[in-house]
């Protein structure tokens, strides 16, 4: 989970709504102290902080909830989950999660998670449509965000959940064919991310997962500087933290690129070698990380080229 400081989450929130100190603690508190709450030298309140962000339009329990997922069983099962679903194991995901659903309790987290997770096998079980998919996604992120849709989120102090449902969202739309709109969600995500106070280990994971989503929708709209340039930021990140699991598809999305941009002349076709290098490190890396999926996936790719030995 991402953990904030309460001042924290007040100044960002604020910021992202355009509204000065004056108006937000207008017959709350002092300027002065609201000054001193969000640079961290003074904690507020319970009943400052939940009036400072009943104003603002949040959800009174959010940060107190930021933290309600600390058993180590429940934070272990949500992994196991998640791996499912990375692995498309939705039978195996859904017993999970009936097992998460018996250990949570009823903060407005453990709410948004369940209607996320729920949602996700469902959908993936075909059991429901894209649409009403999409609409039980809106429905979670508006449990914490209740003005999803209204306003930009680059700036805001988004958690874990949040930023998962985000990217489901987006997801959604690029299956819709609407790459643009799934972008669009990206972006303030990415921009939110960049500054905010999640552990950098934790913001490093979510990152490479939105560079890997917009590099591929970057170049599914034909904007291919901007595909190559997220694909590379995301390959470097991986590298820094060690993260081996969405290296394949940001590997693979860099060469699929480089292709087009060859096939445009926009590049010299020499360079086709380093898109067999690319899908080379891509095929074995998934090889590694046991994604049968995308190993074979990648293995057809590189069939194009006759002459490669695997």
């Amino acid at each position: 989970m991402g953990r904030y400081r309460l001042g924290d989450i007040v100044r960002m929130t604020r910021k992202s709504l355009s509204i000065t100190q004056e108006q937000l603690c207008e017959d709350i508190c002092s300027a002065e102290t609201l000054s001193r709450i969000e640079t961290g030298r003074q904690n507020p309140s319970k009943d400052v902080y939940e009036l400072l962000m009943e104003r603002m339009g949040r959800i009174r329990d959010r940060a107190y909830s930021m933290l309600s997922v600390s058993d180590f069983k429940v934070l272990e099962k949500m992994r196991q989950f998640e791996t499912c679903i990375h692995i498309y194991d939705y039978h195996r995901a859904e017993y999970i999660l009936e097992d998460i659903k018996r250990m949570l309790g009823g903060t407005n987290l453990d709410k948004q998670f369940i209607i996320r997770a729920d949602s996700l096998v469902n959908y993936r079980l075909n059991r429901i449509d894209t649409d009403e998919f999409l609409e039980e996604l809106q429905k979670a992120i508006r449990i914490t965000i209740p003005r999803y849709g209204e306003i930009s989120l680059s700036n805001w102090p988004l958690n874990h959940n949040e930023v998962t449902i985000l990217l489901n969202i987006s997801s959604v739309y690029s299956e819709k064919e609407d790459y643009k709109k799934g972008i669009d969600i990206l972006e303030e995500v990415n921009n939110a991310l960049k500054q905010s106070y999640i552990d950098r280990e934790q913001r490093a994971i979510l990152q490479v997962v939105i560079t890997s989503n917009l590099s591929k929708w970057y170049g599914q709209i034909e904007e291919h500087q901007k595909a190559i340039e997220t694909a590379y930021e995301g390959i470097e990140i991986c590298k820094e933290f060690k993260i081996g699991n969405v290296l394949p598809h940001l590997l693979y999305n860099y060469a699929w690129i480089m292709e087009q941009l060859i096939e445009k002349g926009e590049q010299s076709p020499e360079n086709k070698r380093e898109c067999i290098s690319y899908l080379k490190q891509a095929y074995y890396i998934a090889c590694a990380m046991q994604q049968s999926y995308m190993e074979q996936f990648i293995k057809g790719h590189l069939a194009m080229y006759h002459d490669i030995m695997l």
